[in-house]
């Protein structure tokens, strides 16, 4: 008589074991997600401070466009500053008067300037654009004058 097995197939087959299964494909698999996780919160960490801002003077909050840009030859020029500051643009060169520091709110200490028919500058020329922006106090006597230049590229 033939002894009837416990285990297994009756007929004497185990079954095949999926593939996720057998031994040290699960260690495997996490260990991969692991190291890509890792791999991915490594490259964020070190991209992460990739382009920091320029350094300002105080008293000046930004400058527009951003230095190292590339902008249409009619974008507005200019910078904002802390209440209390009043600028002199130059643009290549050129002394924008300031009655032509017209395109931001000047309450808001925004002051830009705009190429266009009838002004100092009616069109930037393409190619690298440098501006500097000199600002004297109105307000603290005391504190000094203080000139922040940068360039972009005008297309």
């Amino acid at each position: 008589m033939r002894r009837a097995r416990s285990e297994g197939n009756p007929n004497g087959n185990d079954p095949p074991v999926p593939w996720a299964l057998r031994k040290g494909v699960s260690t495997a698999i996490t260990l991969g997600v692991l190291v890509a996780a890792a791999g991915v919160v490594l490259a964020v960490w070190l991209t992460r401070g990739g382009e920091s801002a320029p350094p300002y003077p105080s008293g000046l909050q930004t400058v527009t466009p951003v230095p190292g840009a590339q902008v249409p030859h009619q974008s507005p020029i200019g910078a904002r500053l802390d209440p209390g500051w009043r600028p002199t643009l130059v643009i290549n060169g050129t002394t924008i008067p300031a009655g032509q520091l017209d395109a931001g709110t000047t309450q808001l200490g925004e002051y830009f300037f705009a190429p266009g028919t009838g002004k100092v500058i009616e069109k930037l020329r393409s190619g690298q654009t440098c501006a500097r922006v000199t600002a004297t106090p109105t307000i603290d006597i005391e504190a000094a004058d203080f000139s922040f230049e940068w360039c972009f590229s005008t297309f």
